[in-house]
């Protein structure tokens, strides 16, 4: 009777195994369909965004793991989970006690309740993603997290060239059926002095932001990669400020913190410098100016960032309404609660449509006050304090992009996104779980 349990134990071992694998490849599968629909922008199904149901399947996977598998601790996320509570705390006393329903733009498409919750979704998201990808980390997945985030960047990054030259000489694109973000139909012109590559997003800084991930993970292997050449291409085709400007400082700040001499970060510097030469002379190529401008791509980026380097800084930008609001608007103690900053700004620019702060840090400072920043800084610049503190973690060959990656988010988050990102989870995933492994490794050698 023993003999006969034993031979059917083992024979089922394996059949666990599959369907253990088969789940992992699933989520696997999910993470890789979900990062397709984040990077869709410009697109709705029926009314409804794309980018919204992301955001509610991300939430719905990760409900699904916690009550089916086992969820695993993500290092450094305990400041985001009391960063959440506190915003849903100062939102909600907002909501019973103030009377912002009556700041809301009568052309707005939504109600107040709906708008709140929006917000609170993106956050609730992006938590979600971290636990989502490090849970895929975990289980072996690394390399599949790495190499299928590459290939949807290439992939979006073909796309977006296609077009970029579809909308120069007249070829057929997918239409955009999602509202602008000046809250009319899409603009595919901009005042700049070539025309600027959008893809899929509904602006070009947009599709910038979301490519740096990808782009600096391609640098990983091979001295010329295509993957790297296509989305630098992209990334050059949107002329955007926020997204080459904070790629180069992400990728500075690394490179220092890694220790430049090391070989490992000569040969991914030798790798970036290849891949750039090249999408540069792609770019010569493909992009048109617009009447007397030109398509030297630092020529413009010099131009641009010379009134904000020597004029006077960002009060001198285009985004000089913000600071403007910041001189003499004082930072709450609390904070207004998560959307409702944004009607309070909308109110003081009289302007009919909600207003962005175009920074994260600005939209926390004032929708979760004082304590909301601390703790946002705090789990931000956790991960960086820990790789200073930590000698061995800079010797992984895989902490340059990837730190690279993680940095040139912080930068962006100054400029222009106010609100977390998947892709930016994607960074801090992969850094968190560098960080936890070099630290379980210590722990080990210890004992």
């Amino acid at each position: 009777m023993r003999k006969v349990l034993l031979n059917y134990s083992l024979s089922m071992k394996p059949v666990f195994k599959l369907t253990a694998l088969s789940y992992t490849s699933l989520i696997m599968f999910c993470y890789g369909a979900l990062l397709v629909g984040n990077a869709l922008g410009a697109y709705n199904i029926g009314f409804i965004p794309i980018q919204w149901l992301v955001q509610l399947g991300l939430i719905s996977i990760i409900i699904h793991i916690g009550f089916t598998r086992k969820l695993y601790t993500v290092e450094g996320t305990n400041a985001l989970l009391w960063l959440f509570f506190w915003t849903i705390f100062v939102t909600t006393v907002n909501v019973i006690f103030g009377d912002y329903p009556s700041l809301m733009s009568p052309n707005s498409t939504i109600p107040y309740t709906f708008f709140i919750y929006l917000r609170i979704l993106v956050l609730l998201s992006f938590i979600s993603a971290i636990y989502i990808i490090y849970w895929l980390l975990v289980r072996g997945y690394q390399d599949s997290v790495i190499i299928w985030t590459v290939r949807i960047g290439t992939f979006v990054s073909i796309v977006a060239i296609y077009i970029y030259i579809a909308q120069i000489y007249g070829l057929p694109e997918p239409p955009r059926n999602r509202l602008g973000t000046g809250g009319g139909e899409q603009s595919v012109i901009f005042s700049y002095a070539f025309h600027r590559a959008m893809g899929t997003f509904r602006e070009p800084s947009h599709l910038a932001e979301w490519l740096v991930v990808p782009f600096f993970l391609s640098l990983r292997k091979g001295l010329l990669n295509l993957h790297t050449v296509l989305i630098g291409l992209a990334l050059f085709l949107t002329g955007s400020l926020t997204g080459i400007i904070g790629s180069a400082l992400g990728f500075a700040g690394a490179i220092i913190i890694s220790n430049p001499f090391k070989r490992s970060s000569l040969k991914i510097l030798l790798r970036l410098t290849i891949a750039i030469l090249i999408a540069l002379v792609f770019f010569n190529a493909i992009a048109v100016s617009y009447g007397a401008g030109q398509t030297n791509l630092f020529q413009v980026i010099s131009e641009r960032m010379a009134p904000i380097l020597f004029g006077g800084g960002m009060k001198v930008s285009d985004r000089d309404y913000i600071y403007q609001y910041l001189a003499t608007t004082s930072l709450p103690l609390l904070g207004s609660g998560i959307g409702n900053a944004n009607l309070l700004l909308s109110q003081y620019l009289e302007s009919g449509l909600v207003t962005s702060f175009l920074s994260l840090y600005f939209n926390f400072m004032y929708s979760a006050g004082i304590l909301g920043t601390i703790l946002l800084t705090y789990f931000l610049l956790r991960p960086i304090v820990k790789i200073l503190i930590i000698k061995k973690i800079r010797r992984n060959k895989q902490i340059l992009f990837i730190l690279a990656a993680y940095l040139s988010y912080l930068v962006m988050f100054a400029v222009n996104s106010e609100e977390f990102s998947m892709m930016f989870a994607v960074a801090f995933a992969l850094l968190a779980y560098e960080i936890h492994s070099h630290e379980s490794v210590g722990e080990a050698r210890r004992k």
